[in-house]
């Protein structure tokens, strides 16, 4: 099939091809009364739909006379959609957290599913709405923080410039004027936000955010072979190893993730993976204060 043959497509029509080949890819069937339901147009028009999705893709779509609808075929491939078992997984993510609020997704039917979800963090939208602000228009943002290491809130001034997520909650990346470095606010821990003036401080002096390291895990050195073998697939090793290229100033929280760090409270090390190139990274865990089990949390 030629890329000519898809790009010409209208957005509405292109949405609805995809959505016949993911119900043919994970639920191995689709029929007119699928798009019709979920589309709200004309059976004439779920019909052309259909007769379209079998032109750009002949052996994906196979017509079961018996059942009226269609099949996917022996050989089915996909043209349009991602074969990527995480998209499916991650619809169903979705839709059982609940964050995809009234919008729908392309599942039919679906596996009774159980999820282990965080507890939710409350964040204000209005200091989200200006944080976003003060990113898009390079302002100073003053803001009343609640941080870990003082017992009130207390006022400071921060040119923001960038969002990062942990794995639980959502940071700005912003630069302290108070402490004239580069730090991570937690979102959820700003009480009241107010946009200033236009900010001098560069981005692009933020080093620990522009700086990529890479950390290379590997299975356990206490694993058996089989073991080894499976954790490999896990996590999608090549060659017995998985690089994580990051941003310098996530990587605490990915090795956290991870469990191949820890500190006061938190889990010991996992014995299924570990760092291979620990002794490379020693440097930037002192810079850090990583081996003391310490971040400077906010």
């Amino acid at each position: 099939m030629q890329a000519e043959q898809i790009w010409p497509l209208r957005w509405s029509q292109k949405q609805r091809l995809e959505f016949i080949e993911f119900r043919l890819q994970w639920e191995g069937r689709v029929n007119r009364s699928d798009l019709i339901n979920f589309f709200a147009i004309s059976v004439p028009q779920a019909s052309l739909d259909l007769a379209k999705y079998r032109e750009l893709a002949p052996d994906n779509a196979v017509y079961d006379a018996t059942e009226k609808t269609y099949i996917a075929g022996s050989s089915f491939a996909p043209v349009l959609v991602s074969d990527s078992a995480e998209t499916y997984l991650n619809q169903i993510l979705m839709a059982e957290s609940g964050h995809l609020g009234a919008n729908p997704t392309f599942l039919g039917s679906r596996p009774a599913t159980g999820i282990v979800q965080a507890p939710s963090r409350t964040l204000d939208p209005v200091v989200l709405r200006i944080m976003l602000q003060a990113i898009r228009e390079h302002r100073i943002a003053e803001i009343t923080y609640q941080s870990m290491s003082t017992t009130d809130p207390t006022q400071r001034k921060i040119t923001p410039h960038a969002l990062g997520f942990d794995g639980f909650r959502w940071h700005a990346r912003a630069f302290c004027h108070q402490h004239q470095d580069f730090r991570d606010f937690v979102l959820a821990r700003v009480l009241a936000i107010r946009p200033e003036e236009t900010s001098d401080i560069d981005p692009a002096a933020d080093e620990d955010w522009n700086h990529y390291v890479e950390a290379i895990i590997v299975p356990g050195a206490g694993l058996s072979e089989s073991q080894r073998k499976m954790i490999e697939l896990d996590y999608g090793m090549k060659d017995g190893r998985f690089v994580l290229r990051v941003r310098e100033a996530l990587l605490f929280y990915h090795l956290r993730q991870l469990g191949l760090l820890y500190g006061p409270g938190d889990r010991m090390p996992t014995e299924q993976t570990e760092l291979a190139n620990r002794k490379e990274l020693e440097p930037f865990f002192k810079k850090h204060g990583i081996e003391a089990g310490e971040r400077g949390s906010l």
